[in-house]
């Protein structure tokens, strides 16, 4: 996917009168969506929204608008994601104003690009709203820079979420594990021995320093610090429960 395909989305076809708004929802606190986020939302018929996000922002759209959860479950189940587009569509096509409001920002790790793409295949306007990621905003709720003049000049995100065993991967952990100062990986406790042991595999030293952010940018924020040859064993002996937003 490119730029270019993107692009397509300006020879629209002028029947089609909906208009599908995909917006960032911010990281978590409902403060830190956009102004321009909660304009549009101000202008929708019909909002999605992710079950991660919090209701009071939804409800942002006005009282005649229909707000439906998005199943949480969507990102792991493509039948679920083709129902949820039809759905989009079919709304925009019955010259509705559609909003999606995506937890964090909509193109990083989330179904923006999927969503977008269907509106192009449809004919169908859109636009997309940026939102702050939880990569950015539970790091410095933490207090945690991810780029330190004189000492981190690079950053990587990852998703901790994908098989990291599968044979063919997009993530080159050679390159990652030492070519990058500061990784952050989004929700990646599941994975996290894994994690572990490809970075240590491929050279990063154990002694690396190692947080993890749970509930980030909420009343319920918690960090764990330690190092990334301690931090599983840490976790397990704790019996630590981490939640989204989390990196």
């Amino acid at each position: 996917m490119n730029i270019e395909y993107f692009i397509k989305s300006t020879t629209i076809n002028p029947m089609n009168t909906g208009f599908v708004y995909i917006i960032g929802a911010g990281p978590g606190d409902p403060e830190l969506i956009t102004v321009k986020g909660i304009n549009c939302l101000k202008k929708c018929d019909v909002v999605f929204y992710d079950a991660s996000v919090e209701s009071s922002l939804a409800k942002q759209a006005g009282a005649s608008a229909k707000l439906i959860k998005i199943n949480e479950t969507i990102t792991n189940n493509p039948s679920l994601l083709d129902e949820l587009n039809e759905q989009i569509i079919k709304f925009a096509k019955d010259g509705k104003t559609v909003g999606v409001l995506q937890e964090g920002d909509p193109f990083i790790f989330g179904l923006g690009a999927e969503i977008a793409r269907e509106a192009v295949n449809q004919k169908i306007k859109f636009a997309v709203v940026p939102g702050i990621t939880s990569a950015i905003a539970a790091a410095a709720y933490a207090g945690i820079p991810l780029t330190f003049r004189g000492y981190s000049s690079t950053l990587a995100f990852a998703t901790g979420h994908t098989d990291l065993n599968k044979k063919y991967t997009d993530v080159d952990w050679e390159k990652v594990a030492c070519g990058v100062s500061t990784m952050v990986f989004f929700m990646g406790l599941d994975n996290l021995d894994m994690i572990v042991k490809k970075l240590t595999d491929n050279g990063r030293d154990e002694r690396t320093p190692i947080a993890i952010v749970s509930c980030g940018t909420t009343d319920e924020q918690e960090t764990l610090s330690s190092t990334i040859g301690e931090i599983a064993e840490m976790i397990k002996e704790k019996n630590i429960k981490v939640k989204v937003p989390a990196i």
